[in-house]
């Protein structure tokens, strides 16, 4: 689908211009692949976690556990931290 057509010139390495290639679909302009690109990744919170993608709910939830309660050992130290140079 073309929308209002503007074109900017835009430099790109040529390992970059061929990954795009790669990733572009047959009948896809570049910047419907970018555009792509763009929206799949607002979409996915997860796709820096790779293997996480395919984890059970179980897992991701202990995980996020593991995490709070290292948040909450982090508050408790640094309260402690500070106490220890400023007094309370």
């Amino acid at each position: 689908m073309v929308k209002n057509m503007t074109s900017k010139m835009i430099s790109i390495r040529e390992d970059i211009y061929k990954n795009l290639k790669k990733l572009k679909d047959p009948n896809e302009s570049f910047s419907e692949l970018i555009e792509r690109l763009i929206a799949n990744q607002q979409k996915d919170p997860l796709k820096h976690f790779g293997i996480a993608k395919s984890l059970s709910d179980e897992v991701l939830n202990e995980f996020e556990r593991v995490v709070k309660e290292g948040k909450k050992k982090d508050a408790i130290i640094s309260a402690s931290k500070f106490s220890e140079i400023w007094g309370d």
